[in-house]
């Protein structure tokens, strides 16, 4: 067996590589010609990045608390709430400072998207009905913060509960998916749309589980999740097939519902197989297509929640009448500002309240 190092280090790197995919999906145009091909193609896969975030998340919280000593609910909060909303924080600010200065005057802190916001009650309402709370300052990829948090807490509710009893686990996770997906086609909302989705984050606990316990994750180990996935990708084709009407209420509706969760349970499934199968090549390639991202790893969080305002609608460049060097420009900015507040600033604080 490898080492723990490498095989983490594979996870950062994918990691690395899926937040900087998501600011190319945001800042690219559909298409891009390139010798007569459209390159821009490549780009079009931006929630299925965020799918990758999920699993990796589910790994990297088994693997965490496994590891930790302390199993206290006040020591894995504490951590999971740090880690999250000091950088978060910070966009908040960033995000209504932008606001005050496109307006050129102070204006509404929208303290009632915020509030929804800093509860982790919020979804992107232009794609999803029954929305409790918009992203704040119009941020999108913040909807995904908000099912980040509530895995985190039901993962540690069911890992007290259900203590070294992986079977019981697994089966508390199947019963939880499969009535919230069924239900989804009757009432979609906020509970049963988060607890749906954690089948989704489950395929990282799984691995990490087996990863932990030295065994040798094959498509045998993975079939009991592989058939919950393929059951709740057949109720959202149902839902899709009763609700296609909804598809005209949405401006993009391949990245809404009742499509894009029936996409994104289908990337999920193939990101499970195609981990198997990569794993069965011996990780044939990775390092040459992923390793260098490992390097954006450290600051991928805030990449993700920042390039909404740091590219995607920056104009403070607007004056290079080059598009290419000045979202060129954006990005490396970016990076620099990610890098300074994940890296540095954040790990201060963190020091200073946790030590």
């Amino acid at each position: 067996m490898e080492k723990p190092k490498p095989r983490l280090e594979r996870l950062e790197a994918l990691r690395g590589f899926a937040a900087l995919y998501v600011v190319l999906f945001h800042a690219f145009p559909q298409k891009i010609y390139l010798f007569g091909l459209n390159v821009g193609a490549l780009f079009r896969f931006g929630p299925e990045s965020v799918i990758v975030f999920f699993v990796l998340s589910g790994f990297v919280i088994k693997y965490t608390y496994e590891k930790s000593r302390d199993k206290s609910f006040k020591f894995y909060f504490t951590r999971r709430f740090i880690r999250l909303y000091v950088p978060l924080m910070f966009i908040f600010l960033m995000g209504y400072l932008i606001k005050c200065y496109s307006e050129g005057s102070m204006v509404s802190p929208q303290l009632g998207t915020l509030l929804g916001n800093l509860f982790m009650l919020q979804d992107v309402i232009t794609q999803k009905p029954h929305v409790l709370s918009g992203t704040y300052m119009g941020n999108g990829v913040l909807w995904s913060l908000s099912y980040e948090w509530w895995f985190y807490m039901l993962f540690f509710l069911l890992a007290t509960r259900l203590k070294n009893n992986d079977e019981r686990l697994n089966k508390w996770v199947t019963w939880l998916t499969l009535v919230a997906a069924i239900s989804y086609i009757f009432y979609p909302f906020i509970v049963n749309r988060l607890l749906m989705y954690f089948a989704i984050w489950w395929i990282g606990v799984r691995f990490a589980t087996d990863y932990l316990n030295g065994i040798k994750i094959t498509f045998k180990r993975i079939m009991p999740h592989a058939w919950l996935l393929f059951t709740i990708i057949g109720i959202l084709s149902l839902n899709l097939y009763i609700h296609f009407s909804a598809i005209k209420e949405y401006s993009y509706p391949l990245v809404a519902y009742p499509f894009i969760e029936l996409r994104h349970f289908v990337f999920a499934t193939m990101v499970m197989f195609g981990a198997v199968i990569w794993q069965n090549l011996r990780w044939f390639g990775y390092n040459f297509m992923f390793g260098i991202f490992k390097y954006l790893a450290p600051c991928s969080y805030v990449i993700y929640i920042s390039h909404d305002y740091l590219v995607i609608n920056a104009t403070y460049l607007r004056f290079i009448n080059n598009s290419f060097i000045e979202y060129a420009l954006y990005i490396v900015f970016m990076i620099v500002f990610s890098w300074f507040l994940e890296v540095v600033v954040y790990n201060r604080i963190k020091k200073r309240l946790i030590g």
